[in-house]
């Protein structure tokens, strides 16, 4: 009898228990087609009894959820909990053909740009949503699978206006600087938008923007937010949330800075449409303004105006956002309570780059 185990490589097909969801992204032209940016998460939707229960247990009574609000906390922290696969190999079906993108890396993640023809892309659902198209693309399951996973992606031409927008404090109420509060308000508390905001960016929609969502939420949330997004009418846009693991200690939670994720998330966007102007939204709460003021002063050819919320009433003569926003153009960056004090002035800017584009 042989002493060595037989070698089993690691299963990269999708299992019966696990799921693909796609986020939302977005294509820019290319040479004779388009690049289309293909992202999403593989997750185990089983959830044993001891993660269900004690680990539930314990984390509830850490935060002090009240009974009141244990439905939003199952439900939000439900992902958290969940086991995400790496190794699995991601097959779309590219316009009736499937081709293997990509596979599932830490916490499941997964994201890829696939280079269609126009002759291709003719060949994809479509769908007009808010005024723009979107193509349709599936996942390719193993034989005998006849699950469907379904992703999106908004097709953005070279000219335009865009929209680059933070969420938490932006766009909704999380009150970041306060730990237990932006713990109860993510896992206990229903989503409340900021005022203004919603019917902000509509206007900005109707307008002509696109709107990229680029936030340090964690990708778990992504469920809950989108809900919220439908709720209050937000445009429709491609997401960019953060990774995260429950197995990340307290200690690197409270750590966890946003300008590594929010520049690696922002600079191919900004790379994939050079032509493009963005408007960029944030608050003062973290990095926004060091973030956005450093773009501003790389790129001020693209960046055609930030707009940052402050939460606790600051103004343009405030210390931080002073030395964030140094070396750049003061008529670019704005200070602002809410939606409604920023409107007149967001809307002047977004018609002012459409009317150089044109």
């Amino acid at each position: 009898m042989s002493l060595f185990r037989p070698f089993h490589p690691p299963r990269k097909t999708l299992s019966l228990h696990e799921q693909i969801v796609f986020y939302p992204s977005y294509a820019s032209r290319a040479a004779g087609g388009w690049n289309i940016v293909i992202q999403g998460v593989v997750f185990d939707s089983r959830m044993t009894w001891l993660r269900r229960m004690p680990v539930m247990g314990l984390l509830r009574r850490a935060m002090r959820v009240d009974h009141s609000a244990l439905d939003f906390f199952r439900d939000r922290m439900r992902h958290f909990l969940l086991d995400c696969p790496h190794g699995r190999q991601i097959v779309v079906d590219i316009a009736g053909r499937p081709q293997v993108i990509t596979e599932s890396g830490v916490a499941g993640l997964f994201r890829s740009e696939v280079a269609v023809s126009e002759d291709q892309l003719s060949a994809f659902p479509q769908e007009i949503v808010g005024g723009a198209p979107w193509v349709e693309f599936q996942a390719v399951l193993p034989t005998g699978d006849h699950r469907e996973f379904v992703g999106r992606a908004q097709l953005v031409e070279p000219v335009g206006v865009s929209v680059i927008s933070d969420v938490d404090d932006t766009i909704k109420h999380s009150n970041v600087p306060n730990r237990r509060d932006l713990f109860h308000n993510t896992f206990a508390r229903s989503f409340k938008p900021v005022v203004g905001m919603p019917e902000l960016y509509r206007d900005c929609h109707a307008a002509g923007a696109v709107f990229h969502y680029v936030s340090a939420s964690p990708w778990q949330l992504f469920g809950p937010l989108s809900e919220f997004w439908k709720a209050e009418g937000f445009p429709p846009g491609s997401f960019h949330l953060k990774r995260f693991r429950i197995r990340d200690t307290a200690r690197k939670l409270r750590m966890s800075r946003q300008v590594p994720h929010k520049r690696a998330a922002i600079a191919p966007i900004l790379d994939a449409f050079p032509r493009r102007k963005f408007l960029l939204f944030g608050d003062s709460g973290e990095q926004d303004p060091e973030i956005y003021g450093q773009f501003l002063r790389e790129r001020p050819e693209q960046i055609a105006g930030v707009f940052i919320r402050g939460i606790r009433g600051e103004s343009r003569r405030d210390g931080k956002l002073q030395k964030a926003f140094a070396g750049t153009d003061e008529s670019r960056w704005n200070v602002y309570a809410d939606g409604q004090a920023m409107r007149d002035a967001a809307l002047a800017r977004l018609n002012q780059a459409l009317m150089v584009d044109r």
